[in-house]
């Protein structure tokens, strides 16, 4: 599972941390995400609202659908927030 990690590399404590904070928080995210996989109900919200986008980058869907759900916590319209998602997701993952 930790071949499309970029941040988390199975360390104890988070080495961006203070450092860099969208990289801290996107190792937070790869850490859980090693624990937990996937959820159903993130990957049935991440289909109806992003469709066909970065099929074949390596990264499950299950992982988007997470991202997906964080970023939008601080959306205040999901019509506006998918390009900026996809823009943060191309940033960070592309």
């Amino acid at each position: 599972m930790f071949e499309f990690f970029r941040y988390f590399k199975g360390e104890m404590e988070n080495p961006f941390e203070g450092v860099e904070q969208n990289k801290a928080m996107l190792w937070f995210y790869e850490q859980g995400y090693s624990i937990t996989g996937d959820e159903r109900g993130l990957i049935d919200e991440y289909r109806c609202y992003v469709k066909e986008f970065r099929e074949d980058d390596g990264v499950p869907e299950g992982y988007k659908a997470l991202l997906f759900n964080r970023y939008m916590k601080t959306a205040y319209s999901v019509v506006d927030a998918i390009p900026e998602f996809k823009a943060f997701y191309e940033k960070y993952y592309g």
